[in-house]
């Protein structure tokens, strides 16, 4: 086993690429979007049209996301540790003695405790959520402002791939942090780092004026804040996963029924 300074080392190593990757590739997929002419412009217009960019956009997140973290932990000498992923493990066999089911009925017992708390927390953060929502589009509608907010149309299988890459691309974060400040800091230092992440997006900049595309990524913002309360109670990656679905999915369906009114025309009054 590596020494702990070279493992710390190691996972610094790790999530400066992961961040420094992030960065370039969101600013150079910006500089390709704006309208270009020329050879550049050709080139872009035929990569978006090309009928596989979908499936390759979608293969270069999963790459990024869950292929990395995991790259880290298998080989990268200890610079991702399984236990500070949230990797918690779920004890089914009962044989092997007194000794083997005391341990198994311990691990079900931490299991019980972390789904109560991920079931309390869930259900505040969605309540929460829920009357930042109903305000939101309270104020939308008395500003006259209309339209369908963005991500309403998404399905439960695209909330849950979503919650999957973004709840290990927290965990990868926090790792390196709590390695060198302990659990509390590092959660904190891995939510700033994330943080940072995004803010050096500049579609994500722009996301945040725009009154249809804040709230999905406000919402984004306040499930990462969840996580890292969540991993301070349970330490459990699989939980966090269906704790950032169930929120996601609940407010998409509180979305749907709820939805932003049609945009006033200039000649209308608020009534």
């Amino acid at each position: 086993m590596p020494e702990p300074a070279v493992a710390w080392s190691e996972g610094w190593l790790w999530l400066s690429g992961s961040l420094l990757l992030a960065v370039l590739c969101a600013n150079l997929a910006w500089f390709f979007r704006q309208p270009r002419f020329g050879m550049i412009g050709d080139l872009v217009t035929r990569l978006v049209a090309w009928r596989f960019s979908p499936w390759l956009l979608q293969l270069l997140r999963l790459l990024y996301y869950i292929g990395v973290p995991f790259a880290a932990l298998l080989w990268g000498h200890d610079a991702v540790i399984g236990r500070l992923l949230g990797l918690q493990r779920f004890d089914l066999s009962t044989s092997g003695g007194e000794e083997a089911s005391a341990a198994v009925a311990a691990n079900w017992l931490n299991w019980a405790r972390d789904v109560g708390w991920a079931v309390a927390l869930g259900l505040g953060a969605w309540g929460l959520l829920a009357v930042g929502w109903w305000t939101y589009r309270r104020a939308l509608v008395t500003a006259g402002e209309g339209g369908v907010g963005a991500g309403t149309d998404t399905s439960g299988w695209v909330l849950l791939r979503e919650a999957a890459y973004h709840e290990v691309h927290w965990a990868f974060y926090r790792n390196a942090p709590i390695l060198a400040w302990g659990a509390y800091w590092g959660v904190w230092g891995g939510l700033a780092l994330a943080a940072l992440e995004a803010a050096l997006n500049p579609a994500w900049r722009k996301g945040l004026a725009d009154p249809q595309r804040a709230p999905a990524q406000l919402l984004r913002g306040a499930l990462a804040v969840v996580s890292g309360v969540l991993f301070l109670l349970t330490q459990n990656l699989w939980l966090a996963l269906v704790l950032h679905w169930g929120v996601s999915w609940g407010l998409v369906t509180l979305a749907r029924a709820l939805p932003l009114l049609p945009a006033r025309r200039p000649d209308q009054t608020l009534t």
